[in-house]
C-alpha cells in the first residue's frame, strides 16, 4: 500500500542514539535484559523501552548503565548535560505535608530535641516519636514539620503506614516506595516492580537533596527500614504507638516519647478553646482535665463540648463523672477516661449528628467525602455537610480538605462501637451497600469520561474529564478498602463490578500496587461467585500490571489463566484482550514473532465480533511493535487501519493516537516532513477532543522533529506548550520535558 521511501537521514538521525548504543554494549558484555535490570535497580521493561527508542534515557540511568556495563562515560556522553543555570529545571519537588495543627501548646522539650536531630547534617537524621493513641504524635510531627520547612528546600514527603488503623492494613514500603518515586518525577510505568529495586532508586533519586520525610502512625522498624533515604542532609520523622528500637540500633534513631500534656499546657489549652471561664472555675476546670487523663484528643473533644454549652464548669465535669462511672460499670478498660469524653460529647450531639457519626465508623477508608457521607447516611449532600461541619465544631471529625473529613482511629474505632451497639445489621448492611453502590455509580461514570468511546449507561451520570480525574486521584488510597468491604459483607457482585469500573482509570494512572491490591480482591470475589468471566477480567488487569512492572513472564501467566478460564465460555471479546496481553507480554520478553502472533490473533477475533475499537487497539500495538524492529511499511500499513477505524466510530481518542503512530513511524524512518504533518494532524485531532494528555505527548513529539530538522525555536515553543499541559495535570513527565527545555541547544532536543 506504501511505496518505498528513499529516506534522507539528517546528521542527528546519523549519529548514535542512547538506546542503540546501551543495546551493543550490553550484548557486547554478554548481558541479558534482566541481568542490567538486576544491575541498576531500572526495571526490564523500562530498559526495553529504552534501547528500543520509546523512552528517553535520564542521566541517571545513563550513569547506571555505564557503570553497570563498565563503559568508562561512553554511555553518559550521549546524554545532553543540563547547563548549570537550568540544572533545577528537571527537579519536582514534592510538597505533601498536610496543613498545620490550628491550634498547638508545649511540647517545647520534643520540639528541640527535632531541632538538634535535624541540625546534624553530616548524616542522615531520624526521628522516632512514640506514644499512646490521642497523645499528639501526629500534630506535634506537622507542627515541627511546618516550622521548619525552611530546612529542607528540595521538598517533603508525607504519607501514613497505617500501621495502627483498625479499618484498612497497613501499608507495605512497596506500595509507599512507589508513591514516593512518582513524586519525586518517576513516571509510573519506569517505576521497578520489587520493594528491593524501588528502595535502592528511592536512596539514588534522594541522593544530594535535603528532603523531610514524614512517616506517620508507622506499626514496625521493618515498615520503615526501606523507606529511608540513604545519605546525609534529610530527615525523617516516624510517628508510633511503639518503641521502634530497631531503628535505634540499626539506623541510629533518636527516640522521643510523649506522654499527656502536664497539667498547665492541658489548662492552656482548655482556656485558649473555652475562655475565661477557665479562670472563673480553676477546680472544675482541673476536675474536668483529669477526667480526660490530660490526652491532648480528650481535652481538645472536651473544650469544644464545653464552649458550646454556656453553663457552669462544675455541671459539665460532674456530668463528665457521672459518665465515666457508667462506663466503667460496663467494662473494666484502660481507655475509660478517654471512652467517657467521647461519651459525653456523643451522647449531647442532635439526633442527625450522632447517627451522622455512627455512619462514619462503617466507613472503609480514612478520608470520606461529603457525597459519600450522604449516601452512608442516605441523605442529601447539602444536609450531609451541615451534618459534618457539626461533627467538626465538637472535635469529633477534622476537615481534610475541601469537602473531606476525616476520624482520628480511637474516634473511628468509638463511633464503629456505637453503631453495632444501636443500629440493627440489617441497618448497618445497607449502609454500607448503599455507599458501595455510590462508589460504583460514580467510578462508572468517571470511567465513561476518561473513555469517552465506552458505550454510555442512562443510569450513569455526567463527569467532565479533569472531574473524573480528579475523583480517583482523590480515592485513590480507599479503592482497595472500597473492593475490600464489598468481599467482606458477602456482596461480591459489587466487589467485582467496582474492579471492572476502576479499569480506565488505572490503566491511564497505572498506580501499580494499588491496582494490584484491587484486582487481587476483585479476583478473589470472582472465585467465590465460581464465575469465570468475572476472573479473566481480574487476571488480565493483574497481567498488564505485572507487564508494567517489568515481569512479562507473571503478565504471561496471568493472560495465560484467565484464557484457559474462558476457553468454553464462548466469550471471544474477552479471549482476544488474553491475547493481545500476551502479545504484550512476549513483545517486552523480545519475542517479536510471539508477541506479532498473538497480537493478530486478538485482532481478527476483535474484527470478527465487529469491536471496532477493540480491533484498533490492536492495531496500535501492532504499529508500535514493528517501528521498533524498523518495519516503516507494517508499521504504517497497521496505524493506517486502526486511524481508519476509528474515524469509524468517531473515536477520537483513537484517532488521536493512531496519528501520533503514524507520526512516530514517519520520524524513525526519517521522513520528517511526513512525521510533521502526522504528529499536526494528530495534535488538531487531540485539541478537539480535549485529550490534553495526548496533546502533550504530541507536542513533545513534535518538538523532537522539529529538532531534527534543526529548527531549535520551533523545538523550544512545542515543548513549553507540552510542559505547561503536563503541569496542569500534575503529571510527572513534566520534569523529562522541562529537562529538555534546558537541554536545547545547537540546535539539538534531549
Amino acid at each position: 500500500m506504501y511505496q518505498k521511501h528513499e529516506t534522507r537521514r539528517t546528521e542527528v538521525e546519523k549519529r548514535k542514539t542512547f538506546g542503540s548504543e546501551l543495546r551493543e554494549v550490553r550484548i557486547a558484555r554478554g548481558l541479558s535484559l534482566t541481568e542490567l535490570a538486576a544491575r541498576t535497580h531500572y526495571s526490564r521493561a523500562h530498559l526495553a523501552n529504552v534501547e528500543h527508542g520509546r523512552r528517553t534515557a535520564t542521566t541517571e540511568l545513563a550513569e547506571a548503565c555505564d557503570n553497570a556495563l563498565k563503559a568508562d562515560g561512553e554511555l553518559l556522553a550521549l546524554i545532553p548535560r543540563p547547563r548549570q543555570s537550568d540544572s533545577q529545571a528537571a527537579v519536582t519537588r514534592p510538597a505533601q505535608l498536610p496543613a498545620a495543627p490550628g491550634r498547638f501548646v508545649g511540647r517545647s522539650a520534643q520540639l528541640s530535641a527535632l531541632d538538634a536531630v535535624a541540625g546534624k547534617t553530616d548524616r542522615l537524621s531520624i526521628a522516632t516519636v512514640h506514644g499512646p493513641p490521642g497523645v499528639g504524635k501526629t500534630t506535634l510531627a506537622l507542627y515541627w514539620a511546618h516550622r521548619e520547612i525552611d530546612r529542607f528546600p528540595d521538598g517533603q514527603l508525607f504519607t501514613d503506614l497505617r500501621g495502627h488503623s483498625g479499618h484498612q492494613s497497613p501499608a507495605s514500603p512497596t506500595e509507599i516506595l512507589e508513591d514516593f518515586l512518582i513524586s519525586l518525577g518517576l513516571t509510573p510505568a519506569d517505576v521497578p516492580s520489587s520493594e528491593e529495586k524501588r528502595a535502592a532508586l528511592f536512596r539514588t533519586m534522594t541522593h544530594g537533596r535535603r528532603i523531610l520525610v514524614v512517616l506517620d502512625n508507622a506499626l514496625s522498624s521493618d515498615q520503615v527500614r526501606p523507606l529511608l533515604p540513604g545519605a546525609a542532609g534529610s530527615t525523617v520523622l516516624v510517628t508510633s504507638r511503639v518503641m521502634l528500637t530497631g531503628l535505634v540500633v540499626r539506623a541510629g534513631a533518636t527516640q522521643l516519647a510523649l506522654a499527656p500534656f502536664p497539667a498547665g499546657d492541658s489548662l492552656r489549652l482548655l482556656r485558649e478553646v473555652v475562655g475565661s471561664r477557665v479562670d472563673d472555675e480553676p477546680v472544675a476546670a482541673q476536675a474536668v482535665l483529669d477526667r480526660c487523663g490530660h490526652l491532648p484528643l480528650a481535652v481538645a473533644v472536651a473544650a469544644e463540648r464545653i464552649a458550646a454549652h454556656p453553663i457552669r464548669l462544675s455541671e459539665l465535669a460532674e456530668d463528665l463523672a457521672e459518665e465515666r462511672q457508667r462506663l466503667a460499670a460496663l467494662a473494666s478498660d484502660e481507655d475509660a477516661d478517654v471512652r467517657a469524653v467521647f461519651s459525653w460529647s456523643y451522647r449531647a450531639l442532635p439526633t442527625l449528628a450522632a447517627r451522622m457519626f455512627r455512619m462514619l465508623g462503617l466507613h472503609p477508608g480514612k478520608e470520606i467525602s461529603v457525597p459519600a457521607a450522604a449516601a452512608l447516611a442516605e441523605m442529601q449532600t447539602g444536609q450531609a455537610e451541615h451534618l459534618l461541619r457539626t461533627l467538626a465544631t465538637c472535635h469529633l471529625v477534622e476537615e481534610a480538605g475541601r469537602d473531606h473529613f476525616w476520624l482520628h482511629d480511637l474516634l473511628r474505632v468509638y463511633a464503629s462501637e456505637q453503631a453495632l451497639a444501636i443500629d440493627a445489621p440489617q441497618d448497618i448492611e445497607r449502609a454500607q451497600v448503599r455507599e458501595l453502590s455510590w462508589y460504583l455509580d460514580t467510578a462508572a461514570a468517571a470511567a465513561r469520561a476518561l473513555e469517552p468511546f465506552r458505550p454510555s449507561t442512562a443510569d450513569t451520570a455526567l463527569l467532565g474529564y479533569a472531574e473524573a480525574f480528579a475523583w480517583c486521584e482523590q480515592e485513590l488510597a480507599s479503592f482497595p478498602s472500597v473492593v475490600g468491604l464489598a468481599l467482606r459483607i458477602g456482596h461480591l457482585d459489587l466487589a467485582c463490578r467496582l474492579a471492572q469500573a476502576l479499569f480506565s482509570y488505572f490503566h491511564l494512572r497505572k498506580p501499580w500496587t494499588i491496582w494490584e491490591r484491587t484486582y487481587h480482591l476483585g479476583l478473589e470475589a470472582a472465585a467465590k461467585l465460581g464465575d469465570p468471566c468475572l476472573q479473566a477480567d481480574m487476571l488480565t488487569g493483574l497481567g498488564l500490571v505485572e507487564v508494567g512492572l517489568g515481569n512479562p513472564e507473571s503478565g504471561l501467566n496471568a493472560f495465560r489463566r484467565g484464557l484457559d478460564l474462558l476457553e468454553i465460555e464462548g466469550e471471544p471479546t474477552r479471549s482476544a484482550w488474553c491475547h493481545i496481553g500476551i502479545g504484550l507480554a512476549h513483545a517486552d520478553m523480545e519475542d517479536v514473532g510471539a508477541a506479532k502472533s498473538a497480537l493478530e490473533r486478538g485482532m481478527v477475533i476483535h474484527r470478527g465480533q465487529n469491536d471496532q475499537h477493540a480491533e484498533s487497539v490492536a492495531l496500535v500495538h501492532l504499529a508500535d511493535l514493528c517501528r521498533g524492529e524498523q518495519h516503516t511499511d507494517d508499521a504504517l500499513r497497521f496505524a493506517d487501519r486502526a486511524l481508519s477505524l476509528c474515524r469509524s466510530i468517531d473515536d477520537k481518542y483513537g484517532e488521536g493516537l493512531s496519528l501520533y503512530q503514524l507520526g512516530m513511524t514517519y520520524f524513525a524512518a526519517g521522513m520528517l516532513d511526513d512525521a510533521l504533518s502526522q504528529l499536526e494532524d494528530a495534535l488538531a485531532v487531540q485539541r478537539a477532543a480535549r485529550d490534553d494528555k495526548g496533546q502533550a505527548d504530541t507536542l513533545w513529539a513534535l518538538a523532537r522533529t522539529w529538532s531534527a530538522r534543526g529548527d531549535s525555536a520551533m523545538a523550544r515553543c512545542r515543548l513549553e506548550e507540552a510542559a505547561n499541559i503536563f503541569e496542569r495535570r500534575g503529571d510527572p513527565a513534566e520534569a523529562a520535558v522541562r529537562a529538555s527545555i534546558a537541554n536545547l541547544k545547537d540546535g539539538a532536543a534531549n
